[in-house]
């Protein structure tokens, strides 16, 4: 190595986390051909959105016969790298994304086609508006998945900010008896304090105004409760007289069932029995931008994913390299990056930009390769990764990972 690729390596090749090629993706992907095959987990591509317009730091204006020999070219050199569970994540825009999910149907198979995500990259604001009489305007990027065996690790989940009033039983602390979530003394106080009716659509506005009444809920979840369907085996065990037969139809009494397991909670109705379903199935930490996640109630996430245009407004301060147009919030990589890989897993970016993927998967120890053909790769990508190894960069995700820095890499200059 010269002394300047010495000093834009952060560390020796030996044990490094990953790997930045610099140079153009072709090249790149030829270098990993006969090292990485079978080994990518998951390769995220960013490609240029090819809107016809001038870039600062890339080409985003080419015939599109071309654009679609590019990916075309680029999808087959990834292919033989990627592992049996591999997945490619694709993000584009409404320029191109029609032609992006024929394109990798064809080249990974159509059988591999998993889903479309629309993220919510932007809000209709500002200059947006200026354009809102001559066109729709842009709000939401495509992510399209394939995957021929796909792995899910990780569920993605948001944010629920009402409370469903359908949540109105409370079990008694020993899970034996249950009654109504509105007579129990500490809601009826927050009710009154709140000059609220104890009904039980009070409690849906008294979560949304008080903190303390939102503290409690999240503090009690696994003994508030609505009430469902009773599974099948329970019914007959109902029946044949062995679960609560001898109950009253309003007894407060429930039940584990199977008896030992508690995989449900069972209660004797007037017209036979049901299950109880506790709150805190929907508790679990969610991400908030610059911070640390945050414990709530959620819904699981499917092909509509908002709120990342929140990010956009500090996404040029994530890593310290300000990159226009084209800078993926860190959140958002780690959301990708949670959903399908392990610690450990190999993670590929071929259109590394501002190195935002190989900033993510080093903070959540995941192995990986960034490629960058463009002079961003030592303006940008090496001093923000320089920041990641060293515990400087505490911006993005950092907090939420409680990075402090670790790992190292290799630069490599391809010819």
């Amino acid at each position: 190595m010269t002394p300047r690729e010495a000093d834009l390596s952060v560390a020796a090749r030996s044990g490094a986390s990953g790997l930045l090629l610099h140079g153009d993706n072709r090249q790149g992907l030829a270098r990993l051909a006969p090292t990485h095959k079978g080994r990518v987990r998951l390769c995220y591509l960013d490609p240029p959105y090819n809107t016809r317009r001038a870039m600062e730091h890339y080409d985003d204006s080419r015939d599109h016969e071309a654009w679609l020999a590019m990916m075309r070219e680029l999808l087959g050199s990834v292919r033989p790298l990627l592992a049996p569970d591999g997945v490619v994540v694709a993000q584009t825009d409404r320029h191109e994304s029609a032609y992006l999910k024929v394109l990798l149907d064809e080249m990974l198979g159509r059988d591999a086609y998993v889903t479309t995500i629309a993220v919510r990259m932007s809000a209709t604001s500002g200059y947006k508006l200026e354009h809102a009489t001559r066109t729709l305007v842009k709000n939401a990027e495509f992510i399209h998945i394939h995957a021929a065996n796909l792995n899910l690790n990780e569920a993605a989940y948001e944010p629920l900010e009402d409370l469903d009033p359908h949540y109105a039983c409370l079990l008694t602390p020993d899970g034996s008896r249950f009654g109504r979530l509105i007579a129990d003394p500490e809601v009826r106080t927050m009710l009154e304090d709140a000059g609220l009716p104890a009904r039980n659509a009070s409690l849906v506005r008294l979560y949304g105004t008080s903190i303390a009444f939102r503290s409690w809920v999240l503090g009690h979840a696994n003994r508030i409760c609505r009430s469902h369907t009773a599974p099948a085996k329970a019914q007959a065990a109902f029946l044949d007289g062995r679960l609560l037969a001898d109950e009253p139809g309003d007894s407060p009494v429930v039940m584990p069932f199977p008896p030992g397991r508690q995989d449900y909670i069972i209660r004797r109705t007037a017209s036979g029995i049901d299950q109880l379903i506790p709150l805190s199935l929907k508790v679990r930490p969610v991400e908030v931008p610059g911070s640390c996640d945050r414990l709530t109630l959620t819904n699981l996430l499917g092909d509509w994913w908002d709120g990342f245009h929140l990010d956009m407004g500090n996404v040029r301060l994530e890593g310290g390299v300000p990159f226009a147009k084209g800078k993926k919030p860190e959140r958002l990589m780690r959301r990708l990056i949670r959903m399908f890989t392990r610690p450990g897993d190999m993670v590929l970016d071929p259109f590394a930009g501002s190195g935002t993927t190989a900033a993510v998967a080093h903070k959540m120890g995941r192995q990986w390769v960034a490629i960058e053909s463009g002079p961003q790769a030592l303006s940008h990508v090496v001093p923000r990764l320089n920041a990641v190894v060293s515990g400087q960069d505490q911006t993005g995700i950092s907090r939420a990972e409680d990075w402090r820095g670790g790992g190292s890499y290799v630069l490599e200059h391809l010819a």
